[in-house]
């Protein structure tokens, strides 16, 4: 683990030592939610690395430059 983050997870228990149980829940549930979002983003990560995803995304760029070429996009020209 890298020393930076030893480093913050160890100010974070330091700190929360002197928290009331209101301040630790609201920590826990911060904690919780960066945990969360490392892991989706690791999840995330690895379903695009697969071949299967490289050659979709590979394929939808192409649609676009096609797209483009043939002017059927509209700088800025998205809607909901």
């Amino acid at each position: 683990m890298p020393a930076a983050i030893k480093e913050a997870l160890a100010r974070i228990e330091t700190l929360a030592e002197g928290l009331d149980p209101e301040q630790q829940a609201y920590t826990l549930e911060a904690l919780a939610e960066l945990a969360e979002r490392l892991e989706n983003d690791r999840k995330w990560d690895e379903l695009l690395a697969t071949p299967e995803s490289q050659a979709f995304l590979e394929q939808l760029s192409a649609n676009v430059d096609e797209a483009i070429a043939k002017g059927e996009v509209e700088e800025g020209g998205w809607t909901r």
